[in-house]
């Protein structure tokens, strides 16, 4: 747990860093549209490599295949455009239902 927490702090320092530090390198230029798009896919590629190693830990010996039903679920309900509390939910009841079955 606690590299994951030093993983957490690491990346925040960095992206606190790309914020300070970017705009004063580049001031008013704009990014090309092929490296925008690169941007705007880093935390989205972040959170998704995060949350696939908490899933499964360390060498995958931990992968908890109750939880990918719920994951299933809150991301059929996100794409549906149906709120993030509601999908949340969703995926907590999906999980535990799953959990008491199995």
């Amino acid at each position: 747990m606690t590299e994951m927490v030093v993983a957490v702090i690491a990346l925040a320092v960095m992206n606190i860093t790309y914020k300070a530090v970017g705009p004063a390198m580049i001031g008013d230029q704009e990014f090309s549209p092929q490296i925008q798009t690169v941007v705007d896919a880093l935390p989205s590629a972040l959170l998704a490599g995060l949350l696939v190693v908490d899933l499964v830990g360390a060498a995958w010996v931990d992968a908890d295949w109750t939880a990918l039903p719920g994951l299933a679920v809150a991301g059929g309900l996100c794409l549906r455009r149906v709120p993030h509390l509601v999908c949340i939910l969703a995926a907590v009841a999906a999980t535990a239902a799953i959990r008491l079955v199995a």
